[in-house]
């Protein structure tokens, strides 16, 4: 019974959360590409009702606009963004509230990735075991011309809200918004906003 009324309390110490959504890039970075997709993932520490810690994992992807396309030259071209950060946040809202509202801020590694591709025609090698030959057809591909990457560090800041899911249970809805930046050594600061939709306990 000791050990189960133990294990219980680490349980409920503990938080995770998944989500998703939209992003969208803003300042420089608005000038050049559309509007994108993120997905995060995050646990930590309940340190009591009111101020959680919790590692946060996000990935943003974004495509390149027509504009920043014709400037490279290329026909296609992404990119893709993963963020590391250490992230309290502060519930709002006194436990008896159904809606939670929470802040929170981190700072943490910021990694971005761009991509330029264009469409090509490459041949493949198709075995069949059954007959036992192989044979080449042309397959289309997306060719990366050119790939380039940066770690940097940055901070987050922004909110959002919990939403019980049954009455007073741990899994919860949420959605929220936060605002990200980061560092950069040659020109401006990367910053973006996701929104996103997700669920924790």
């Amino acid at each position: 019974m000791t050990f189960s009324v133990c294990s219980a309390q680490i349980v409920n110490r503990l938080n995770f959360g998944v989500g998703a959504g939209f992003t969208t890039p803003t300042g420089n970075a608005g000038n050049n590409l559309n509007t994108g997709w993120n997905l995060d993932l995050r646990g930590g520490l309940n340190v009591n009702y009111h101020i959680e810690g919790a590692l946060d994992f996000t990935y943003d992807h974004w495509n390149l606009n027509s504009a920043a396309l014709a400037r490279f030259g290329e026909p296609d071209g992404h990119v893709g963004f993963w963020t590391l950060t250490f992230n309290p946040v502060v519930k709002l809202a006194p436990k008896e509230s159904r809606l939670q509202p929470y802040g929170t801020a981190g700072y943490g590694l910021y990694h971005r990735n761009l991509t330029l591709t264009r469409p090509a025609v490459v041949p493949t090698l198709f075995c069949d075991p059954f007959f036992g030959f192989c044979f080449t057809e042309p397959v289309g591909v997306d060719q990366v011309v050119a790939s380039a990457s940066t770690l940097k560090t940055g901070f987050n800041v922004g909110g959002g809200f919990d939403l019980p899911i049954l009455g007073r249970s741990r899994l919860k809805l949420f959605a929220e918004a936060r605002y990200h930046r980061m560092f950069t050594t040659h020109g401006k600061d990367f910053t973006f906003v996701p929104v996103t939709f997700g669920v924790r306990w």
